[in-house]
């Protein structure tokens, strides 16, 4: 509906996930516990597929359980919780927060898993707020 906008957006949200360098895991750690802050409906169901692999059926009950869940290794652990600060509370984003994110990830993958994540934010709750999750189905098959 919006062509200049909606062209530019469509190519930012597809780069996340065709140029990504980060994990199967922590990438969808991280997304999927956006799209559970969103509600997001469309988001909550995808799963991101590499090459025929995708997470477990379990992994999202453990994105919703970062904090105690046995599933996850640290890296991915810290996606859950840097993608749900950055979401609700990113101006609390402290030195004590960014120690733990800088020993389990370089300097390049924190500024891409941030783009990912404001990706994510941004249309998932777009996609929520204008009732477009509801409308969009995921292909069988």
């Amino acid at each position: 509906m919006v062509p200049g906008i909606g062209t530019a957006a469509a190519e930012f949200s597809l780069a996340v996930y065709a140029h990504t360098t980060l994990g199967l895991r922590e990438f969808e750690a991280a997304r999927l516990r956006i799209a559970q802050i969103n509600g997001c409906l469309f988001c909550l169901d995808w799963r991101t597929d590499r090459d025929g692999e995708k997470v477990e059926e379990e992994f999202a009950d453990a994105v919703t359980e970062w904090r105690t869940t046995e599933a996850f290794d640290e890296r991915t652990r810290l996606a859950a919780e840097y993608a749900e600060r950055y979401a609700l509370d990113h101006h609390g984003l402290d030195e004590e927060f960014w120690t733990r994110m800088s020993a389990r990830y370089s300097q390049a993958e924190i500024v891409e898993l941030s783009m990912s994540i404001g990706s994510w934010l941004a249309f998932g709750r777009l996609n929520h707020v204008l009732g477009l999750d509801a409308q969009c189905v995921l292909p069988t098959g």
